[in-house]
């Protein structure tokens, strides 16, 4: 009896470690100009490591990218006519994804997310001034057509990001220097509120990306062209915003000088200005305990480290890191351990370890990467 009760046991063990075997931590960048999204497993024994997995055809011009709540689907928008957003399965064991074909977008996306129910994917347009929902089915994909579209209210939109409750979605206005803030509502046919509240940004500024805190008490923005960080407190029960705090990005002796609305990416326009030295901010990111937050900024090649007060909200910059050349996308993984950054100008794609204590940034590899890298997403599965 002792034995086979150790039998049963062993068993046991040796079962918990093939389930743990199968998990894994995947990362998936999209490239405009590879028109693929190539797909890496984060390895962190004996040592941290991206290990290629191989890429997918996507489309020219492929940027945001979103996933699923379940992280059992992926979903990439497709900035070049016709516009689009391909859907794939993600296979929870190899991390490969398999094509569940597209669907025709209205306008081209700049952003996307899914909501937190996983019902419904949010997209807005940079260059038509536009947002728009769509309904996912329980099998993961999305309807023929938007359950939405409608005029932003302001122009060039450049991302639509919910709260931590899944009641209000922030749409930062790039050219009309604001944050506009729609009700949310999952269980309506039309999700999105059209109406919004109206936060004013400094002018000329351009506010970009946005996140919110964990604790739905706070909300980063970075303004593109003049690298700020402004933090703001949230009303968990209005959603509105306070301006608490504005933060530079950029060291206080930096040559760059703000810079200006870009032409939308995928478009037909050319830009008639130089913008070598102007200052040209991307991405934006916290770390999964909120103690940390990364930004990215384009001409210079940086990305820069701020340590949060979670308590305050507030910030400090304390490091500027060189990176891939021109990093419009970078991402951090799950554990809140390692940071992927890519470059729009660069083949190559950088893993970083961050300290856990000062947030440094430790680089540990650069591996091939496609062309036009530009968005990165981290998807952990916990296997079969």
């Amino acid at each position: 009896m002792f034995q086979f009760k150790r039998w049963i046991a062993m068993a046991g063990l040796g079962l918990a470690a093939a389930q743990a075997a199968t998990a894994g931590t995947f990362v998936y960048v999209s490239n405009i100009d590879s028109g693929d999204i190539r797909a890496y497993r984060l390895q962190t024994e004996p040592k941290a490591h991206l290990e290629s997995l191989g890429a997918w055809p996507a489309g020219k011009v492929v940027m945001p990218m979103a996933v699923s709540p379940d992280l059992k689907h992926l979903y990439a928008s497709v900035r070049s006519q016709p516009f689009a957003i391909s859907q794939y399965d993600i296979d929870p064991v190899s991390g490969k994804l398999n094509w569940r074909g597209s669907v025709p977008m209205a306008d081209s996306m700049v952003y996307i997310s899914v909501d937190r129910t996983g019902q419904w994917l949010l997209a807005t347009s940079f260059g038509g001034h536009v947002n728009a929902t769509q309904k996912i089915d329980r099998e993961g994909r999305l309807a023929s057509s938007q359950a939405q579209v409608f005029k932003s209210g302001g122009v060039n939109p450049h991302s639509i990001v919910l709260d931590q409750s899944n009641r209000f979605a922030y749409v930062p206005q790039l050219g009309t220097d604001e944050i506009r803030i729609h009700k949310f509502d999952p269980q309506s046919p039309q999700p999105l509120s059209e109406q919004a509240e109206v936060v004013k940004v400094k002018a000329l500024s351009g506010p970009r990306h946005i996140v919110i805190s964990s604790d739905n008490k706070y909300a980063y923005v970075l303004t593109e062209m003049t690298g700020q960080v402004l933090v703001y407190e949230r009303n968990i029960d209005t959603g509105s915003l306070t301006l608490i705090q504005s933060v530079a990005s950029q060291p206080d002796n930096t040559t760059l000088v703000p810079g200006r609305p870009r032409p939308p990416t995928g478009g037909n326009q050319v830009q008639d200005f130089d913008d070598s030295n102007m200052i040209f901010c991307a991405e934006i990111k916290l770390t999964p305990n909120g103690q940390f937050l990364f930004t990215s900024e384009r001409t210079k090649s940086t990305l820069s480290t701020f340590k949060v007060d979670t308590q305050t909200g507030r910030i400090e910059r304390v490091a500027i890191t060189p990176t891939e050349e021109m990093p419009r996308g970078f991402n951090i993984d799950p554990s809140g351990q390692y940071l992927v950054a890519t470059g729009q100008k660069s083949q190559m794609v950088s893993l970083y370890s961050i300290h856990p204590q000062t947030g440094a940034l430790n680089q540990i590899e650069r591996v091939p990467g496609g062309q036009g890298a530009n968005w990165v997403t981290f998807v952990k599965t916990s296997g079969l």
